[in-house]
C-alpha cells in the first residue's frame, strides 16, 4: 500500500501539470502582415545601387512573439572607391494587426530613414526610425504592445544572408497592480502555491503522526 503521503504528491505534481497546461494553452492567437510603403530605395551615383525590400506575407503567431518585418539587400554595380549614395531615404511599415479570438483588427504605423553607401563589393547602411517607436491597441480582450525592434544591416551584394528589421508584440504581458490592502485577489491560488502549502501540512500531519506513533510504542 502506498503512503498517503506519497499518493498526495504524486496528486499534486499531476494538479501542478495539468495547471501549467492550461496556461500554455490560453496563448492568444494572432495574425500580421507588414507592408513596405516601397519594395526598393534607388542610391545616387555611378552606378545602378540600392535596396530591395521583402513584403512579408501574412502569417500567425501565439501570445508574444519577435517578427520580422522586412528583408534588406542591397545591390550596385558602383566601384567601391566610388560607391552609390543613399541620403535621408524615408520609409514606412504599415502593420495590419489581427486578433483571432474577436476578429478585430488595426492598422499601425512605423517609419525611419536610410543612409548610407553601397558598391558592388561594399555595403554601409544605417537605418535611423522615427518615433513613435512603440504603439498599444485593445483589441477584443486582449492588449497588444508593438516595438519597433533590431536593425540588422545588409551585407554586400554579394552576400548570401539578407538584413533585416524586427518587432517585438508582447500580448497581456503587463505587471498586474497589488493586491488591497487588507484583502486578497480575488483568485484562485497558482498550482505552485497549492503545492506548497499541501506539502507544508503534509509535513506537519507526519510529524504528528510520528509524535503519536512514539507514544504508543512507549506503552
Amino acid at each position: 500500500m502506498k503512503r498517503p503521503t506519497t499518493v498526495l504528491l504524486t496528486a499534486l505534481l499531476a494538479l501542478t501539470a495539468f495547471g501549467v497546461s492550461q496556461t500554455r494553452a490560453d496563448f492568444v492567437p494572432w495574425s500580421y502582415n507588414w507592408e513596405p510603403s516601397t519594395l526598393s530605395i534607388k542610391a545616387g551615383g555611378a552606378g545602378t545601387g540600392g535596396l530591395s525590400f521583402t513584403d512579408e506575407p501574412l502569417k500567425h503567431a501565439d501570445g508574444t512573439s519577435d517578427v520580422v518585418v522586412t528583408n534588406i539587400r542591397a545591390f550596385s554595380s558602383a566601384t567601391r572607391s566610388q560607391p552609390d549614395l543613399i541620403t535621408k531615404a524615408a520609409m514606412t511599415f504599415t502593420l495590419v494587426l489581427k486578433d483571432e479570438l474577436s476578429n478585430q483588427t488595426a492598422t499601425l504605423k512605423f517609419g525611419g530613414f536610410f543612409n548610407g553607401s553601397i558598391s558592388a563589393t561594399s555595403a554601409n547602411v544605417q537605418f535611423t526610425p522615427t518615433v513613435p517607436l512603440t504603439e498599444t491597441v485593445k483589441l477584443g480582450n486582449n492588449t497588444y504592445m508593438v516595438n519597433l525592434g533590431s536593425y540588422a544591416p545588409p551585407g554586400p551584394p554579394a552576400a548570401s544572408n539578407a538584413g533585416s528589421i524586427s518587432a517585438h508584440v508582447a500580448v497581456n504581458e503587463f505587471t498586474p497592480p497589488p493586491p488591497p490592502h487588507g484583502g486578497g485577489t480575488g483568485q484562485a491560488p497558482e498550482p505552485s502555491t497549492l503545492l506548497l502549502s499541501c506539502l507544508g501540512l503534509s509535513g506537519l500531519g507526519m510529524a504528528g503522526w510520528r509524535k503519536l506513533r512514539q507514544r504508543f510504542a512507549g506503552v
